[in-house]
């Protein structure tokens, strides 16, 4: 019996029963396949294609040239990233530099004023104090002066405090701008790195074309 190209041979046997039935085995021997008749594809005849050392160096030399023109390619717009990042850094320094200056400019200016109209009004209220009772005079200097001290250590310490923010912000522009190089150079490296690493691997592919050029040599 042929089951999907599958021989299976049946043997069948029969057995009485205790109550005058009968029995039926069915024994199932090993299956055999029919396997089909090999066919040789006619794909140039049967024989393998020829592939010659020069076409092997050609192909190499080509994948080498394309991959050294993506290298150059993406080298190029990174060093152009890399200078518009410089160039943007180099003007937000010189703009924080010019802020922080003129910040400065103008607090000291203000300070000066400040002292100035101090002494005005020093000037002012003594002559005002001349006219009072002697006694009465003493505080009234006590306060004024006192008052004057205050605000001159209230004006100083904003002073002060502007340009500690004016330092911390210069700083941090050159920490940005120092990060900015570093990272910079890193990438930089990272690219020539793999540039020499590319250039390794091309001289590995020339040996084994030579390799590869030796073998049908020698089965020629």
């Amino acid at each position: 019996m042929t089951t999907n190209g599958v021989d299976i041979d049946l043997n069948i046997s029969a057995s009485e029963e205790a109550k005058g039935g009968v029995k039926y085995e069915l024994v199932l021997s090993s299956p055999v396949v029919d396997t089909p008749p090999r066919t040789i594809s006619p794909t140039n005849g049967g024989a393998k294609p020829i592939v010659s050392a020069e076409m092997i160096q050609q192909k190499l030399k080509q994948a080498a040239e394309r991959r050294q023109s993506l290298e150059s390619e993406k080298l190029a717009s990174l060093q152009e990233k890399f200078k518009k990042i410089d160039e943007a850094a180099k003007i937000r320094a010189e703009e924080e530099s010019n802020f922080i200056n003129s910040t400065k400019e103008n607090l000291e200016q203000k300070m000066k004023v400040h002292i100035d109209n101090r002494d005005s009004i020093i000037t002012d209220l003594k002559v005002k104090l001349n006219q009072h009772h002697n006694s009465h005079l003493q505080e009234v200097r006590q306060n004024l002066e006192s008052s004057l001290t205050e605000f001159e250590e209230k004006a100083k310490e904003e002073l002060l405090k502007k340009l500690e923010i004016a330092e911390q912000n210069r700083e941090k522009v050159i920490k940005e701008k120092l990060e900015t190089l570093k990272k910079h150079e890193e990438k930089v490296e990272l690219v020539r790195t793999l540039k020499r690493s590319s250039s390794v691997v091309g001289g590995e592919g020339n040996e084994n074309a030579e390799e590869c050029n030796g073998k049908d040599s020698q089965s020629s």
